[in-house]
C-alpha cells in the first residue's frame, strides 16, 4: 500500500472542479496522479466517462499506463478500463476522428513528419531567396570583402534563415491564424520586415499543404481546437467520454493546449493540472508560455494544492537547489528577472517515509573551473570514467548545455572505449539494424559489386571477428571473381586456395556459412519484390522485439514508395535509401521514446540540460557554466542574437514575434531585443535548476575561462553569475561540515 506524503495526500482526496498542482522535482506527481486515478475509478466517480491523462512524450504515456494499471491491478479491477492517455497530438487526432470532414479535405489526407515539412520549407524558402536577394541580404553588416563574409551568408542562408522561417510558420500557427488571417495582416507590415518574410513564405506553405492534402503537427492541434469551437454538440459528446481531465506538465503548455483542455473540461468539468513553474525551460524555442500555468494556479475558481516534499536528492542538494531560488528572487542582477523563478522550496521528506533522501559521508558538491572548454571536456570525461570504474553501483550523468558539446564529450568517451549512452539518439541495437538492412539491400541490388559484399561480410556475417583476420577475406576477393567465390565448381573452393589466416575455425565456419546464407539470399532477392525482401532479411537475421520493429516500419515505408513509383526495382530502392534512412532513424527514436530511458549504473549518461528533464542520477558533472551558455544581463552575449546582423536586427525571431503580437493587439509596443534577452536570461536560469536538481547524490559543476572553438579560435568567457553565488553558498556549506565533523 501506498504511504502518501504531505501534499499528496490532499491531491489523492480531490474528487471535482478545478485543481492546480504546483510540484517540486522528484516529488511523486505521476504515482499520486495515478493512484488518483484509480481511486475515481475505483469509486465510480468517472461515469459515465472515462479520465482523459494529457502528457507530454510517449514514454510518459507509458509509464501512466503501468502506473495506473499497477494501481487498478491492487485493487482487483481491469488494468486497462477507465482512462486514455494520450499525447496532445495523439488527442488532437482523436478530435479530429470524430468529424474528418471537417478538414475539407480528402480522407486520405496525409500527416507529414518534420523531415518533410523541413524539406517543404527549404524548398519554399530558397525560392523566396532567389525572388528577394536584396531584402534578405539588407540585415547582413559584414563587409563583403572581409574574410567573414562567406561565413556570415553561409549562417544566414543555410541555418538561422531557415530555422527563422520554420519557427514563425509555427508560430503563426499558434495563434490560429489561417492564409486568409495573415493576408489581411499585409498592407499593415513594411515589405523588409521579418515578418513580411514569414508571412509570404508562409502564405505559399499553406497553399501547398491544403492542395495536396497534408496536415504537419501544428495543423492536427490547430484543426481540433478550431473543429471543438465550431461544434458544441461535439464537445458534449467529448464531455461525457471524458468526465475528468489531468494534465501533465503544464508548465509547458502552450494556448492553443490550453483552450483545448478547457473546452473538453467545460466551465463546470474537472480539471486537474500539474506542473512546475521552475521547470519550464521550452518558452524561447518552443510555443510554450510558462505564464499559462502560474495564471491558472492564481485564478479563484482553481483549488491549489502544492506537492513540496521530494526524496530524490540528499539534503545538500535540495539546500543548494532551494538558495538558486532565494538569491535569484533577491540577488539576480537583473532585477526583471527576480520573478524567473517561483518562491517554491523543496522539503526533504520526514524520517519515516519509506523512500527517505539519500545521504553520503561528505559533503559531495563541488565547483571547478578550468582553462579552456576543451581542458574542462577532457577532464569531466575523465572523472566519470573513473567513478564509474570505482563505484559501479551509481548512476552517472555527464550534462552538457548544447548538442555541440555533447558531440565532443561522445567522441572523448568512443576514443576512450568508454561504456555510455548518448541519450537523445537511438541506441546500437537500433542503429545496427538499419545498418545491417540497408547493407544488404545494397549489396542484393548491385551484388556484382564487390566491395559492397566485402562491407556486407564484414558488417553482417562476420562482425565478430578482429579487423586484421578481416582483411585475409579481402586477399581471396583479389585472387577470386563474386561467381566463383559464390558458386565454385564442385559447390566449395578447394580449401588450399584459402589464405591461412582463414584456418581459425570459427572465422572458417562463420565464412563458409555466410557464403551459402548469400546464394539463399540472392535467390529471394529475384523472386520477391523490395518490402516482402526486408521482411525475409529480418527473419533470415532472426530479429526480435524492437529491431524486428524497425524492420517492419522499414518494409512498409519502402512499400509505399513502391505504390507511389510502380516501376522501380530493387535497385531504385537501393538508391534511395539515404533519403528514407531519416524516416527509420525517427521510427526507431519513437520506439525508444515510447519505452522510456533508465539509466544503467556503471555506464556514463551523456545528455544535455534539456533532455535531462524527467530523470535523475546518483552522479552529476554539470559543465559549461559559462556566461555564454547561461547569461545573467542583458549586457552579456545570446546565442539567440546573430553576430552578423545589423544591431537592431540581430534576433529576428523576436522582432517578429513581437510584431505579430503587437498587430493582433496582443502586446503594445515594447524593445523586442530586450523582451527576448530578459525570457532567455529567464529560461537559461530554470535550465540550471532543472540540472541541479538531477543530482541524488554527488554533484560537480564546471566551467572554463576561454573558449577553444573548432578552427582553433579562442575567446575569454566569464563565469555564469548564478555559479558564483553557488559558489560561495558550497564554500559556506562546506565549512559548516567540516566544523561538525572536528
Amino acid at each position: 500500500m501506498i504511504k502518501l506524503r504531505p501534499g499528496q495526500k490532499e491531491v489523492a482526496e480531490y474528487r471535482k472542479g478545478f485543481m492546480a498542482v504546483p510540484a517540486v522535482p522528484g516529488a511523486g506527481k505521476t504515482t499520486v496522479l495515478a493512484y488518483l486515478a484509480a481511486n475515481l475509478i475505483e469509486e465510480g466517480c468517472i461515469r459515465p466517462g472515462k479520465i482523459l491523462i494529457v502528457t507530454v512524450m510517449n514514454s510518459a504515456v507509458s509509464n501512466f499506463r503501468s502506473r495506473i494499471g499497477n494501481f487498478l491491478e491492487e485493487r482487483g479491477l481491469p488494468r486497462n478500463r477507465g482512462y486514455d492517455v494520450k499525447t496532445l497530438h495523439s488527442l488532437a487526432m482523436s478530435i479530429l476522428k470524430e468529424k474528418p470532414e471537417f478538414l475539407l479535405i480528402n480522407n486520405e489526407f496525409q500527416i507529414i513528419d518534420e523531415a518533410q515539412q523541413w524539406n517543404l520549407i527549404s524548398g519554399l524558402t530558397y525560392q523566396w531567396m532567389q525572388d528577394n536577394e536584396a531584402k534578405w541580404k539588407s540585415p547582413i553588416k559584414v563587409d563583403e570583402e572581409t574574410k567573414w563574409y562567406q561565413n556570415a551568408m553561409e549562417q544566414w542562408t543555410e541555418n538561422h534563415l531557415l530555422k527563422y522561417i520554420k519557427e514563425m510558420i509555427s508560430y503563426i500557427k499558434s495563434h490560429g491564424l489561417t492564409r486568409e488571417d495573415v493576408e489581411k495582416l499585409k498592407p499593415r507590415l513594411n515589405e523588409d520586415s521579418y515578418l513580411f518574410w514569414a508571412i509570404e513564405i508562409f502564405e505559399e506553405y499553406s497553399r501547398l499543404m491544403y492542395q495536396n492534402g497534408w496536415l504537419d503537427f501544428d495543423d492536427l492541434i490547430v484543426q481540433a481546437l478550431r473543429l471543438l469551437k465550431k461544434d458544441e454538440q461535439l464537445c458534449e459528446r467529448l464531455r461525457k467520454r471524458w468526465t475528468y481531465i489531468f494534465e501533465d506538465e503544464a508548465q509547458d503548455s502552450n494556448p492553443l493546449q490550453e483552450e483545448i483542455l478547457h473546452l473538453l473540461a467545460g466551465p463546470d468539468g474537472n480539471l486537474v493540472r500539474v506542473g512546475d513553474s521552475n521547470q519550464a525551460i521550452m518558452g524561447t524555442f518552443t510555443s510554450a508560455e510558462p505564464e499559462i500555468f502560474r495564471n491558472f494556479c492564481s485564478k479563484e475558481n482553481v483549488k491549489k494544492q502544492s506537492i513540496l516534499y521530494s526524496s530524490r536528492s540528499t539534503i545538500d542538494i535540495i539546500n543548494l537547489a532551494n538558495y538558486l531560488v532565494k538569491w535569484s528572487k533577491s540577488n539576480h542582477p537583473q532585477p526583471e528577472c527576480r520573478d524567473a523563478l517561483e518562491d517554491q522550496l523543496i522539503h526533504p521528506v520526514t524520517e519515516d517515509d519509506p523512500f527517505p533522501n539519500p545521504t553520503t559521508d561528505n559533503y559531495t558538491i563541488a565547483v571547478k573551473r578550468y582553462e579552456t572548454s576543451k581542458q574542462e571536456l577532457e577532464e569531466v570525461v575523465k572523472l566519470a570514467i573513473r567513478h564509474a570504474k570505482e563505484n559501479p553501483e551509481n548512476t552517472i550523468a555527464i550534462i552538457v548545455p548544447n548538442r555541440y558539446l555533447k558531440a565532443e564529450a561522445a567522441e572523448l568517451l568512443k576514443v576512450a572505449e568508454a561504456d555510455f549512452e548518448e541519450v537523445g539518439k537511438i541506441n546500437n541495437e537500433q542503429a545496427k539494424t538499419i545498418l545491417d538492412l540497408r547493407t544488404a539491400i545494397q549489396y542484393l541490388a548491385e551484388p556484382h559489386k564487390k566491395e559492397k559484399l566485402i562491407k556486407l561480410l564484414n558488417n553482417v556475417f562476420l562482425n565478430q571477428f578482429p579487423k586484421e583476420v578481416l582483411d585475409s577475406i579481402e586477399q581471396l576477393f583479389n585472387r577470386y571473381s563474386l561467381e566463383e567465390l559464390i558458386y565454385p565448381i564442385g559447390g566449395e573452393l578447394p580449401w588450399l586456395n584459402y589464405p591461412d589466416e582463414i584456418f581459425d575455425p570459427d572465422l572458417f565456419a562463420a565464412f563458409n556459412q555466410a557464403l551459402k546464407k548469400l546464394k539463399f539470399w540472392l535467390d529471394a532477392s529475384v523472386n520477391l519484390p523490395p518490402d516482402e525482401l526486408v521482411l525475409f532479411l529480418a527473419e533470415e537475421m532472426e530479429l526480435k522485439g524492437e529491431p524486428l520493429a524497425i524492420a517492419q516500419n522499414i518494409a512498409l515505408q519502402i512499400k509505399a514508395e513502391l505504390n507511389l513509383n510502380p516501376s522501380w526495382k530493387l535497385l531504385d530502392i537501393a538508391n534511395e535509401l539515404p533519403r528514407l534512412e531519416p524516416s527509420f532513424r525517427r521510427f526507431a527514436r519513437v520506439i525508444y521514446e515510447q519505452k522510456g530511458f533508465e539509466p544503467t549504473p556503471g555506464v556514463i549518461t551523456l545528455i544535455t540540460a534539456h533532455k535531462s528533464k524527467g530523470l535523475e542520477w546518483d552522479t552529476v558533472y554539470l559543465t559549461s557554466l559559462t556566461a555564454a551558455e547561461f547569461p545573467s544581463t542583458i549586457e552579456d552575449n545570446f546565442r539567440s542574437e546573430y553576430w552578423y546582423l545589423d544591431e537592431d536586427k540581430c534576433n529576428p525571431t523576436a522582432i517578429a514575434k513581437a510584431e505579430l503580437k503587437y498587430l493582433l493587439g496582443k502586446e503594445g509596443k515594447t524593445d523586442p531585443l530586450k523582451a527576448a534577452k530578459i525570457d532567455e536570461i529567464s529560461e537559461r536560469l530554470r535550465l540550471l535548476y532543472v540540472a541541479i536538481t538531477r543530482a541524488k547524490k554527488n554533484l560537480l559543476m564546471t566551467c572554463h575561462k576561454k573558449i577553444i572553438y573548432g578552427n582553433g579560435f579562442e575567446k575569454k568567457v566569464g563565469i555564469a553569475r548564478p555559479l558564483i553565488a553557488l559558489n560561495k553558498f558550497i564554500i559556506e556549506e562546506r565549512e559548516k561540515y567540516a566544523g561538525k565533523k572536528s
